[in-house]
């Protein structure tokens, strides 16, 4: 080796120490800027366990639930609207109207004693449509009227030659003589009626069947205040009898007829029955075709419409026959009959009329006639 060689070799050798003496240096320098910077000497994360503790775990926990007033869902007494599924109900302004609509001269439905469903149909409900409703609603032990809207009135479906309708309602009857419909028997009426009008694409509107048995009952125990007979008998004196033959001429004397059942009934200017005449026989006595012991004159007062005017030529009609027939006037336990007593059934009979009036039933009224039946 050269003198050359060695001279350099010993100058390369020179060279790299002085380059590690400078980065020796420059990283001593920059560790004690980054010293004071961070004020803490940064572990090693890598190389020195434990240099950076595991932070506690919390596990997800159920916090308490904001309070809230919650309102229950309730149940309206009014069946509103029922519609097909999938179908909108239709129920706008004008269905409304078309609901109150007013009742014709011939409408008989009325909600004082029906339970009124309405139909609402988009396309004419023609009346072979309507047969298989008709049929069912006849299964109800009251009865069921049915209306049809023409020319803007309630009008019964029979009463005209009209064909078809987009509004009909039903009226089931509430009470009779018979006793309140049941809350059953009402819910089996609005049932067919929401049935039937699913079937033809309209929609419905009922009465909720616990309101109307309700209204029902209510209807019942008035009719159990109104429901009377004003009578006064005529009896033949010591144990006379009449002849039957000789009571008809003097009643159709009078202006009474004889009906096809062989009664002898006056008859009102309107064409209904204000009082009439029976044979009143003593309990277990043997009936004679020919002859009675007895007569009775009653009036059913809610079927008659001036009840007071009934009575009065009722009662002058009873003291004719009395006088005639040779007997005398009395109540049902044959005790005779004064003027006070008389004065007394009149005023019980007026507060009866009265009653009804209030109640919107007047005595003799078509709605009268229907429910005492």
């Amino acid at each position: 080796m050269s003198d050359l060689q060695i001279a350099l070799g010993a100058l390369g050798l020179c060279f790299i120490a002085g380059v590690v003496v400078y980065n020796t240096i420059v990283e001593r320098r920059a560790r004690q800027r980054a010293e004071r910077a961070f004020g803490t000497q940064a572990p090693d994360v890598l190389l020195d366990a434990g240099a950076i503790a595991p932070a506690p775990r919390r596990e997800p926990t159920m916090g308490a639930m904001p309070t809230v007033d919650r309102t229950e869902p309730q149940m309206g007494r009014i069946e509103d609207v029922s519609a097909p599924r999938g179908t909108a109900p239709r129920v706008d302004d004008d269905d409304v109207d078309i609901a109150h609509a007013p009742g014709g001269a011939d409408s008989m439905v009325s909600s004082r004693i029906d339970t009124v469903a309405v139909v609402l149909a988009d396309d004419p409900v023609r009346r072979e449509t309507l047969e298989p409703l008709l049929n069912a609603l006849e299964a109800h032990t009251t009865p069921v009227l049915m209306e049809g809207i023409v020319e803007e009135q309630w009008r019964p479906i029979d009463a005209t030659g009209k064909g078809s309708w987009r509004e009909l309602r039903a009226g089931l009857q509430l009470a009779s003589r018979s006793g309140p419909v049941t809350e059953d028997e009402i819910a089996g009426f609005n049932e067919t009626i929401a049935s039937f009008a699913a079937s033809v694409g309209g929609v419905s509107q009922r009465e909720s069947p616990a309101a109307a048995a309700q209204r029902a009952r209510d209807l019942d125990t008035f009719c159990a205040d109104a429901d009377i007979e004003v009578a006064v008998n005529v009896v033949g004196q010591y144990g006379a009898t009449f002849a039957l033959a000789k009571v008809k001429s003097v009643a159709l004397e009078h202006g009474l007829s004889e009906t096809g059942d062989g009664d002898l009934v006056s008859f009102a200017r309107d064409g209904t029955p204000a009082y009439s005449i029976r044979r009143f026989d003593r309990d277990g006595e043997r009936h004679d075709a020919n002859y009675t012991s007895g007569l009775t004159f009653g009036i059913d007062v809610p079927h008659v419409s001036d009840p007071g005017a009934a009575f009065d030529e009722m009662v002058a009609l009873a003291n004719t026959c009395a006088t005639t027939l040779g007997g005398e006037l009395v109540d049902d336990n044959r005790k005779p009959l004064s003027a006070a007593g008389l004065a007394a059934i009149r005023r019980s009979l007026e507060t009866v009329f009265r009653d009804m009036e209030a109640h919107g039933i007047p005595a003799g009224s078509a709605l009268a006639r229907r429910l005492f039946t």
